[in-house]
């Protein structure tokens, strides 16, 4: 259990910076890694991992069937099919890359957790607090959008149904037995007790794949923010130091250097973690903006135009957030050569100096997070990412007009 702070002697931790995207997690069974190795082992938690991970590939197998004896017979079923397949991929391909690169994220942690300010003029230094307030307001409000909307996409055909039941104008009239999802199972749902479970199974499901593709963005972000926080840091420290003509500068450059180039190796193995599954997250997006645009052109009910208006926020900001920060690691990881020139370099001695060469032709190959190496992930990308949908949008939707006329 976490000890009690008063709010002004609050001093985040590492664990405090990535608690929501890990606390996420053991919702659906899942824990990355452990803290400290006499973590107890919980049976339930694994119990829960192996019932979420057997209903989701129950689920899928449903999804199967039904795009092998169902027909898709309207443009509206054709794209709420490949955005709800989109969406469960891309959250599956996120859960995979926390699995697999699980041990080096914990190392990538824990190597963090070494250089975390433990002084409180350190965390004054560091700027701690502000830095976590950030991380920590962006995962809370990422968190409540994204999962409202799952929310509304798992009640909308419940309640829809329910309404029209109870407002039929013919008294033998049936229940409409809709499932959230497009799925086809191996047993008849029309009835009370098989419409409920399924019912229930496709909402398991959903939070589960939700969980996932809502984690593996906000710790990406959150491990990011670790590594701003420290740039921005040897920026403070680069900057306040003031060379003294003696050799002694070049004790205080050398760990600095040093302390800059362990914080760059930490930037590129976040990079190299999560890169395939940024890649995928901006390939999916901009598939989920597109078509997302047309169903509310073509949509026709408006609960389900405004459902989808929800989805298409959550996308931009969710695709936003991860740009945003990843642009400040990349301004912040420039400021590190600016910083160079900026502090007082020219009241130290001839050795000082030369010296100053080293740091700042490192400095010029900036840290950064990259869509598998395509593309540098920025607010630039952001807008291109929309710029691109956009255009794929009014592609289509002039395409569908055209053959409709």
């Amino acid at each position: 259990m976490k000890p009690a702070f008063k709010s002004s002697e609050f001093s985040p931790t590492v664990p405090d910076f990535v608690d929501i995207p890990l606390y996420l997690l053991t919702f659906i069974g899942a824990k990355l890694f452990k803290w400290t190795p006499d973590d107890p082992k919980s049976k339930s938690r694994i119990i829960l991992l192996v019932i979420f991970s057997g209903l989701t590939i129950y689920n899928f197998s449903s999804m199967i069937r039904f795009i092998l004896f169902e027909n898709l017979e309207t443009l509206l079923d054709i794209t709420e099919c490949i955005l709800f397949w989109g969406f469960a991929l891309n959250g599956l391909m996120k859960g995979g890359t926390l699995l697999c690169f699980r041990h080096e994220i914990e190392s990538i942690l824990k190597g963090l957790i070494v250089r975390h300010p433990k002084t409180k003029e350190e965390r004054l230094e560091f700027q701690l607090v502000p830095y976590y307030k950030t991380i920590n307001a962006s995962n809370k409000y990422l968190s409540i959008w994204h999962l409202s909307i799952t929310s509304i996409f798992i009640l909308h055909p419940v309640l829809t149904a329910i309404y029209g039941y109870v407002n039929r104008e013919d008294e033998n009239e049936d229940f409409d037995y809709v499932l959230p999802f497009m799925m086809n199972y191996f047993y008849d749902v029309n009835h009370p007790l098989p419409y409920a479970i399924s019912y229930f199974m496709q909402c398991c499901s959903a939070y589960h794949m939700s969980l996932l593709f809502l984690s593996g963005d906000l710790l990406l972000i959150s491990m990011v923010q670790l590594v701003n926080m420290h740039l921005g840091y040897l920026i403070y420290r680069i900057e306040s130091f003031q060379p003294t003509g003696m050799d002694a500068d070049m004790k205080v450059l050398g760990p600095l250097l040093e302390y800059h180039n362990e914080i760059l190796d930490y930037a590129e193995r976040i990079d190299s973690t999560f890169s395939l599954a940024t890649l995928l997250n901006y390939g999916g997006s901009c598939l989920v903006l597109c078509l997302i645009g047309l169903q509310i052109v073509l949509g026709s009910e408006a609960l389900s135009v405004i459902k989808f208006i929800g989805f298409l926020v959550s996308t931009i900001v969710q695709v936003y957030f991860v740009s945003h920060f990843g642009n400040n690691l990349k301004d912040l990881s420039t400021g590190i050569s600016d910083a160079y020139y900026n502090h007082p370099w020219y009241t130290g001695n001839y050795k000082y100096m030369r010296m100053l060469v080293l740091p700042i032709a490192r400095s010029q190959r900036y840290a950064h997070l990259t869509a598998f190496k395509f593309f540098v992930i920025s607010m630039d990308s952001f807008k291109s990412l929309c710029t691109l949908s956009y255009q794929f949008f009014t592609l289509l939707r002039t395409k569908i007009e055209n053959n409709g006329a």
